[in-house]
């Protein structure tokens, strides 16, 4: 099963944006983290009305690019 599949907020071929705080919720971070990766050009953001705003594809494209591989001493 991928991310967007099991992701809450795609469903029935709808993208709703998330805030910072689903996105806090969503992966566990703090808000601290999420604007540090926005700042950073790590996680891409929308601003409207000076809040940020992220597209579930977005945020499946920075999960997917952070995974790692536990290695097995």
């Amino acid at each position: 099963m991928t991310i967007s599949e099991n992701h809450p907020f795609s469903g029935q071929g709808t993208d709703r944006l998330m805030t910072v705080e689903d996105l806090c919720a969503y992966l566990g971070v703090s808000k601290d983290f999420i604007y540090d990766q926005v700042r950073d050009g790590r996680l891409l953001a929308i601003r409207i009305a000076r809040q940020l705003r992220f597209r579930p594809l977005d945020v499946d494209a920075f999960v997917n690019a952070n995974v790692s591989i536990a290695r097995a001493s």
